[in-house]
């Protein structure tokens, strides 16, 4: 016949109980997976959900950043190289002008520098 038992049972004496400072500290080895998993027992779902939502926005807006500043490289660059480019060229050309009229004047007057 089947003993039968109300109320609360007990569980077994030692057979269920694990002393964990036996067990050897490879076979406690977790991942980083793991561990972060078992973080969200410790933090109740708002505070999750938060946090989430923090770092989700905070890439979003890190990304967008970027992607404008490097716009803005962009423009900046290539807008400054148009409007300098013609001053650069300019200028090398006077100087040339300016080197070659020299050169003529002393090939005129004889050699004497001036």
């Amino acid at each position: 016949m089947t003993h039968i038992q109300f109320g609360p049972q007990q569980p077994e004496v030692e057979e269920d109980l694990v002393n964990w400072d036996e067990v050897p500290d490879e076979e406690l080895e977790e991942t980083t997976f793991e561990r972060l998993e078992g973080l969200k027992e410790m933090f109740p779902t708002p505070v999750r959900s938060a946090v989430t939502t923090t770092v989700q926005l905070t890439w979003v807006v890190a990304k967008n950043s970027f992607s404008f500043a490097r716009s803005a490289a962009w423009v900046l660059s290539t807008s400054a190289l148009l409007m300098v480019m013609p001053y650069i060229v300019d200028k090398e050309l006077h100087d040339v002008e300016k080197a070659q009229l020299k050169q003529q004047q002393q090939l005129l007057l004889g050699g004497r520098p001036s």
